[in-house]
């Protein structure tokens, strides 16, 4: 029996080679046809359309790493693609996962209040960046199996948020290592308590330090307009980026979220509460957000939960919040923060939280106000809220409020489009050397 000095295989299988060659061709096009599939859904009214922008970067990265996939040599492309193909599902699984959980009506409503909640906070400042040429996707939340919300920054690596399993390849897992727009993981049980969506707006901080070069601009006001000595910038440095993102979560939610981030961290007794290298004390952080709450719209200070005992560094949270947030930012286009996404009408929340508590909407018109309106009227009453159906009422009247059209603009044939395209073949060839 003589064999096929190509392949080693006996010489009467002839026909391997084409069946390989169909095997490959089925693999790489079933791949290309599920990405051309969401795109165009992305591109109709109903699901996806507020994914748009999403959907559209996740399928370019996979795209591009199938256009380098069929550039390989013949025979190197004819035997390795099978493993490769599987490595990208794995990878687009990633994403479609966290978009199909969409199509279940209870986390649906919770999701899409949710994206929306992080587009109120996000959208407007990526509206006032001066460059439009790099527009940047915004965050999408998911829900997930860890206990507290997180932020993970697009390009970041996130083998770790795969599957169970990860990756099949050791060039897989190095493969994870570019995320093409940011997430906000929040945890499963966070759909059935409406003040948890409050944390969104803090990761979102987190995201637009990150999207929009701020982190730089930070230090250095810390550094020059806090007017704190030496050991005092040495701390806050390393709380600054929790700082910031506390003090977005204010801006934009008012006390509601001062109230949520207390109830939270005295219920987890987890480390933002007593302190560490990253986060402030919990008396702290509610010191930054009362400070925040001051330099807001409203510039009212209202009630706040107890603030536990005193802190060396509470003369300085004032100073602090001064610094960051006193001047616009060049970045923003000269905008502040407060003017950007500061909650409106803070005067009207208490009727706002009067007319849920009465089993109606609150009439707010704004995604903010409403959630704000209904976290304080689970503070005011948890049993009326409960009674009066208060959270899933909120959640509707929020998804009453989204305009047609994606959330955020496409991008084709700009640098997002390029910058995808030139991830997706550099995760390529991550795969195919291995790491």
């Amino acid at each position: 029996m003589t064999a096929d000095p190509d392949t080693g295989r006996p010489a009467e299988d002839a026909g391997y080679r084409a069946r390989r060659e169909a095997e490959v061709r089925h693999l790489t096009s079933g791949l290309t046809d599920e990405l051309e599939d969401w795109i165009l859904a992305a591109r109709r009214k109903d699901p996806w359309e507020k994914h748009r922008s999403q959907i559209e970067s996740a399928a370019r990265v996979v795209s591009g790493a199938l256009r380098r996939l069929q550039e390989l040599p013949p025979a190197e492309h004819e035997q390795r693609a099978p493993e490769l193909v599987l490595d990208l599902h794995h990878l687009w699984d990633f994403f479609r996962t966290k978009l199909l959980a969409r199509h279940i009506p209870r986390y649906r409503t919770f999701l899409d209040a949710a994206d929306e909640l992080a587009w109120a906070v996000y959208g407007p400042v990526r509206d006032a960046v001066p460059d439009r040429s790099g527009l940047k996707e915004p965050p999408l939340v998911f829900l997930n199996r860890h206990p507290v919300p997180f932020a993970t920054p697009r390009g970041s690596d996130f083998e770790d948020l795969l599957p169970a399993g990860r990756q099949r390849t050791l060039g897989g897992r190095r493969a994870s290592r570019y995320l093409p727009f940011p997430l906000v993981g929040v945890p499963w049980s966070a759909g059935h308590h409406l003040p948890t969506l409050l944390a969104v707006a803090h990761e979102t901080g987190h995201h637009i330090e990150d999207d929009f070069a701020l982190a730089e601009p930070l230090r250095t006001r810390l550094e020059e307009r806090s007017g704190l000595a030496e050991e005092g910038i040495a701390r806050w440095k390393g709380w600054l980026g929790e700082t910031f993102a506390d003090v977005c979560a204010t801006l934009a939610c008012g006390e509601a979220y001062v109230w949520a981030l207390g109830d939270m961290l005295n219920g987890a007794g987890r480390t933002g509460g007593t302190g560490d290298g990253t986060y402030p004390p919990l008396r702290t952080r509610l010191l930054v957000c009362r400070a925040a709450l001051a330099t807001g719209p409203g510039g009212a200070t209202p009630v706040l939960p107890p603030l536990g005992s005193p802190q060396p560094e509470d003369t300085e949270t004032e100073a602090v919040v001064a610094a960051l947030t006193g001047e616009g930012f060049a970045e923003l286009g000269g905008a502040t923060l407060g003017s950007l996404i500061g909650l409106r009408r803070t005067d009207g929340l208490g009727e706002a939280v009067d007319r849920l508590l009465a089993g109606l909407w609150s009439r707010r018109g704004d995604v903010t106000g409403v959630l704000a309106a209904a976290t304080l009227a689970f503070v005011r009453s948890p049993r009326l809220y409960d009674g009066q159906g208060v959270g899933d009422r909120a959640l509707a009247e929020v998804l009453s409020l989204v305009p047609d059209g994606p959330r955020a603009a496409p991008a084709p044939d700009t640098e997002p489009a390029r910058r995808d395209d030139t991830a997706g073949r550099e995760l390529l060839d991550l795969l195919v050397s291995g790491g």
